[in-house]
């Protein structure tokens, strides 16, 4: 047990993690969960810290981790929202706690928090941080243990499809693991989550089905759903918000109410479309806010990406202002640079001495958690909870003497089911707050304009109670989206994540509602796929290209499905999407018919290696699917997607996965010059490849290969530009290149041209089989100097180790019992569950004895087979050596997709029925499942997949018998469904995940290890 922590001391806590003291409600709200109260829903006001349930988790994970005894406190908070940007600054925030309790001196309050925690994990990392999001490189398995104290901050859609076992972006196998850590021993708090009502009722269906487990400690640990939004819903779940006390607050006090002023201004007639007049009435509004605002920082808020755009395309063009804008479609590349570039003014404060007035552009990326304050704002009309949202952004501090609003009319009356996004009911607002206001139409009216600003219409959590009084706000809203009803069937079909079954119910409508777009596609941009505007592309060189390098988050951005169709079909409203996840669009009037067969631009569908399809039609394009795009075709900026093709190529950054600062490297000329900016030089890049790949070539004058790459990286380097550039211009990305290139030249002191086990030796590889010569630098799989352990290895490989050295098979399955028992016990599981999971742990593997497979671990030498000491788990082979690792398959004989835990399974079943005393009173059933599962499969069939060459096999069991099985026992288990639903309705659908993956995590993480 840890030193004590008092609940007194949360004010402490806050103090000493960010140098300010808590509001009364988070006081309040986290002395009523230390009491008891089941996380009750928040009603709080935007600025008023919803965000601070991320610290009140952690104090209270923390003070109950300290007093000992049962604990009731959720190990994962999940922070999920449906804004891109929102995700990365409530990272931020998590991460900046996390770091400070790492540092906190022993005995401080953080202190005392990051010892309870660590003490749950058994790690020196006190709190996890994840965002998970599209875009992000997060890793396949997230969370090295179940027992971690993590705050995962995700998307609506990243968090929702993992809830419900069909992950996007994930592969079958990792979906049990992902479902476990969001659906069990987890608090999901949902961010206004009046904005996501589907993934809300989704959630909570789901947690009252894990509760009706029948072994109680199992239900009692079921999702905790929080609903974090100033908007009440009827569900009937006791909420608490801000008090007398927050209102008497000094500083509360002022943001309750901040004296907002919105005027009304109708300039739908003023342009032929809605987008050009949202410009022009932009314009107007800017030049009536500047002259009257304290501070000169204005916000322009968009419905749309195509309105947005044009608003900002409008206004960078006068030279009085500086303009910034801000979309959530887009990649993490260019989000890091306007976060680190334009918008850290935005989000550390505007200095009010600037020569000129700061513009923010935006869309509705800005409505929801994003920390800023700007003192002018114009906003296009929407219905009324987004209207809300975004004056939330005006004077959050309330220290204004005025915070002055413009809300715009940008469509015909007659129009009002077209609006995008908001339909009727931002016409319906518009309607409703004009009969408490006067509005302006005439244009060019600035000045009559800035004198009504004052006296505009009052809108603060103070006035609004009196305000809508009366009123039915359902009909100021967008309707809420049919939802579907989680019924057991689908949550059953959803739980079997191996076999799929066919058909296979889509997440989406549960996450987003029925009146729903389908979910977002993942898009990215390849500057080397061989392509002439006269033939068809050559899809196989496309697929191999890819290959070499596979895409990966970090290089993609969400578009959804409709829009990419329409980019790609040459379609002109492919920009007038929004900026939210899943929202359904209102009745569109139909346009000009499209022809039958349109022509569309070159794409390609990627999956993965060898599971890859052109994109012929529009409907090849997906929900949840990756699209590749050639460069050239354009659609995406430096501020994000654009909908429009058009001639600027877009930088590639397929080599630069986040967080590794070495990684495959292509040098093509046109991957360079993408990321340069500088087109003009792909000929000079394209002559120094054909010279460095010439003296490659093998014959009498062939060079060796470390100094042709040296000499290739320093001619490269020398064409790059040294300025700092623009984090907005073409050559945004060029010192990323710049620092890559340098550091492969630098950091590796051999290149070969054939593969190599040697640490620190980067491998050669030249693609010649297209008119351009290209090569691709592999660096070492084991860094000079680095230990022999590379994380984020997976268990999808029946030998899969990051590490280059053997394993023997009974050292493996005692390491991987003692851990798995171990995360067992930090987790809190009873004490039968963690015996039965530490025999299961210890005999997974006991399958691989089959002499086929000990030949294969030996690369196919049935002699060295035979003549080990002890069987193997691990073989010692570099993982990244697909075709040796094949080549060991097929020298010995084995299927590669025979499965060696059939063997293991069938092994345990049979000593589990000569009733071994150390199985005494477990449950038998679960340990046979545990074992058959350990790879993510038998969920509920193994793969129908049988030995050709049968053999009798002696396994090892965790007692020491020697149990003799046969191979010709492989195959489908059909005790296995039965097996698993009595099971699921034993510990829950997400209880039994969590199961399973405390034997997988073990066993991945001991595979890392070398034990």
């Amino acid at each position: 047990m840890s030193d004590p922590i008092g609940l007194d001391e949360f004010p402490a806590f806050v103090h000493e993690a960010f140098g300010y003291l808590p509001f009364p409600w988070q006081e309040a709200y986290l002395r009523a969960v230390a009491a008891g109260a089941d996380w009750p829903d928040l009603d709080v006001p935007t600025a008023l810290g919803k965000t601070s349930l991320i610290d009140i988790w952690t104090f209270l994970l923390a003070w109950q981790a300290a007093q000992g005894g049962d604990r009731t406190v959720p190990l994962r908070l999940f922070f999920a929202v449906d804004r891109r940007l929102v995700v990365d600054q409530a990272h931020e925030h998590a991460q900046h706690l996390a770091g400070v309790l790492v540092q906190a001196e022993p005995g401080s309050v953080c202190g005392r928090v990051a010892a309870a925690l660590s003490q749950l994990s058994g790690d020196d990392e006190p709190l996890s941080v994840v965002r998970m999001r599209g875009g992000v490189d997060w890793a396949s398995r997230w969370l090295r243990s179940p027992a971690q104290p993590a705050v995962v901050v995700s998307t609506v859609d990243q968090y929702g499809s993992r809830l419900l076992f069909r992950g996007y972006h994930t592969t079958p196998r990792m979906r049990p693991i992902d479902a476990a850590l969001a659906g069990f021993d987890a608090l999901l708090a949902l961010d206004e989550a009046h904005l996501s009502q589907a993934l809300l009722t989704t959630a909570r269906d789901c947690a009252a089905y894990q509760a009706t487990a029948t072994d109680p400690q199992f239900a009692a640990r079921a999702l905790k759903v929080v609903s974090l939004s100033a908007t009440a819903d009827d569900s009937g779940r006791p909420r608490l918000g801000v008090g007398p006390e927050d209102r008497a607050h000094p500083v509360a006090g002022k943001r309750l109410h901040a004296n907002r002023r919105v005027t009304l201004l109708d300039v739908s007639a003023w342009a032929k479309t809605s987008t050009e007049a949202f410009a022009h009435g932009a314009t107007t509004a800017v030049d009536a806010l500047l002259p009257i605002i304290e501070r000169p920082v204005v916000a322009v808020v968009a419905n749309t990406i195509a309105s947005a755009r044009a608003a900002f395309q409008t206004l960078s063009a006068r030279d009085d202002l500086d303009v910034l804008l801000l979309t959530g479609r887009c990649r993490d590349g260019e989000r890091t640079n306007l976060v680190e570039g334009p918008l850290s003014e935005l989000l550390n404060g505007v200095d009010l001495h600037r020569s000129r007035p700061l513009v923010v552009v935006a869309t509705q990326t800005i409505e929801v958690g994003l920390d800023v304050s700007v003192s002018g704002m114009c906003i296009e009309a929407a219905a009324w909870d987004a209207i809300l949202q975004r004056l939330g952004r005006l004077d959050r501090t309330g220290d204004l003497t005025l915070a002055p609003a413009v809300l715009l009319r940008t469509y015909a009356p007659d129009d009002a089911r077209t609006i995008p996004v908001y339909g009727e009911a931002a016409a319906r607002t518009w309607d409703w707050l004009a009969s408490h206001t006067s509005l302006l139409d005439q244009p060019g009216a600035t000045e009559e304009l800035q004198q009504a600003l004052a006296n505009g219409l009052q809108l603060n959590p103070a006035t609004l109670p009196e305000l809508r009084s009366g009123i039915d706000l359902s009909v100021l809203t967008a309707p809420s989206p049919r939802i579907p009803v989680v019924h057991r069937t689908v949550l059953d079909s959803w739980a079997r994540t191996d076999p799929t079954p066919v058909p296979d119910q889509a997440p989406a409508p549960f996450l987003h509602g029925l009146d729903t777009s389908p979910a977002d596609v993942q898009v990215l941009w390849r500057a080397d796929l061989p392509r002439k505007d006269s033939t068809p592309p050559a899809w196989e060189a496309w697929a191999a290209r890819l290959a070499q390098t596979p895409p990966h988050p970090g290089e993609t951005v969400e578009v959804p499905v409709r829009h990419l169709r329409r980019f790609l079909t040459h379609q002109a409203d492919a920009a007038t999407c929004p900026d939210l996840e899943g929202v359904p669009e209102p009745e569109q009037v139909p346009t000009k018919r499209s022809p039958a067969s349109p022509r569309l631009q070159p794409a390609m569908r990627w999956d993965g290696p060898g599971d890859w399809a052109p994109v012929l039609v529009p409907e090849d394009v997906r929900p949840g699917c990756t699209i590749v795009l050639p460069a050239a075709v354009s659609g995406h900026d430096a501020f994000g997607w654009t909908g429009i093709v058009g001639s600027a190529v877009v930088p590639d950054l397929g080599d630069f996965p986040l967080g590794q600062a070495l990684a495959a490297t292509r040098l093509d000329a046109e991957v360079i010059t993408s990321l340069t900016g500088r087109a003009e030089q792909e000929a000079q890049v394209w002559a120094l490849l054909g010279d460095a790949i010439g003296r490659l070539q093998p014959g009498d004058d062939q060079e060796p290969a470390t100094g042709v790459v040296r000499d290739l990286l320093t001619a490269i380097v020398d064409l790059l530009p040294t300025d700092h550039p623009e984090p907005t211009g073409a050559d945004r990305f060029a010192q990323l290149l710049l620092g890559r290139l340098a550091l492969l030249r630098d950091a590796i002191a051999q290149w070969e041209l054939s593969a190599s086990t040697q640490s620190g030796v980067g491998r050669v590889v030249m693609d010649t089989a297209t008119d351009t010569p290209c090569m691709i630098l592999l660096p070492p799989h084991v860094p000079a100097g680095v230990p022999e352990r590379i994380p984020g290895v997976g268990d999808e490989d029946a030998d899969s180790s990051s590490l280059t050295r053997p394993v023997a098979l009974s050292q493996h399955g005692k390491a991987v019992g003692a851990r798995a028992a171990n995360f067992a016990q930090r987790v809190g599981l009873p004490h039968q569950a963690v015996t039965a999971i530490e025999i299961a742990g210890h005999a997974h593997d006991c399958g691989k004895q089959h002499p086929r497979f000990q030949t294969m671990l030996c690369a196919g030498d049935a002699l060295l087979a035979e003549a080990l000491p002890e069987p193997l788990a691990k073989s010692g082979m570099d993982p990244a050596d697909i075709a040796g690792r094949r080549t060991a398959a097929r020298l010995a004989g084995w299927d590669p997709c025979l499965r060696h835990e059939a063997l293991s399974a069938a092994a345990v079943q049979r000593w589990l029925g000569n009733k071994p005393q150390m199985a005494a009173g477990l449950d038998t059933a679960l340990i046979t499942h545990l074992v058959a599962a350990h790879h993510g499969r038998s969920r509920p069939l193994l793969p129908p997949v049988t030995d050709p060459n049968p053999v009798d096999v002696e396994c090892t069991m965790p007692d020491g018998q020697q149990i003799t099985v046969t191979s010709a026992t492989m195959g489908v288990d059909w005790d296995g469904p039965d097996r698993f639903v009595a099971l699921m309705q034993r510990y829950g659908p997400w209880g039994t995940a969590m199961l399973e993956s405390i034997v997988r995590l073990a066993d991945m993480s001991c595979s890392e290890e070398g034990s």
